[in-house]
């Protein structure tokens, strides 16, 4: 137990591959955060609202790995030792497993449910079918009356309506 608080407790003396490697994964990190908070926009408002929600903690995720890993690089004495790498990185990769699930299995859901239902319009002339219990269409319906002529022009109509309004 001894030899595993010594390790974290212990300065990183080696900037090697693993430092890099979590470095570009909080730089794909930030990126991705603040491309989101800045460019992206989508017309559904659950997904509005889990973008800009992922996109905020992303960009403090990533930002502040990189700013831990640089004050390691620096051998800045407070920051330099592996425990603040290891939680920001667990916490990191947390995270986006969380975001993934959420996105994967809750978010359709929410995404369904802020869909505006689709109205069915029908045209005035033809309408709906209707069927009967044995499966067959119905009789047609009879055909319209013609309009009557009109007896008036379109401007003494249009005045007389204004007329009737005042």
């Amino acid at each position: 137990m001894n030899d595993f608080i010594n390790f974290f407790t212990q300065p990183d003396l080696e900037f090697g591959g693993v430092s890099w490697a979590t470095g570009l994964f909080w730089l794909a990190l930030l990126a991705a955060g603040v491309y989101l908070l800045t460019r992206w926009s989508d017309s559904n408002p659950a997904r509005q609202r889990f973008g800009r929600q992922f996109a905020t903690v992303a960009t403090v995720l990533g930002a502040l790995g990189l700013l831990l890993l640089l004050l390691n690089f620096v051998q800045f004495s407070p920051f330099n030792i592996r425990l603040w790498m290891y939680l920001l990185g667990f916490a990191s990769l947390g995270y986006v497993g969380y975001a993934a699930y959420y996105y994967t299995s809750k978010l359709p859901a929410q995404v369904a449910a802020a869909r505006p239902a689709r109205s069915v319009r029908t045209t005035g002339g033809r309408g709906a079918r209707t069927y009967q219990a044995t499966g067959t269409a119905a009789a047609p319906r009879p055909p319209r009356e013609p309009r009557p002529v009109a007896t008036t022009t379109r401007r003494e109509a249009r005045r007389d309506k204004k007329r009737k309004g005042r």
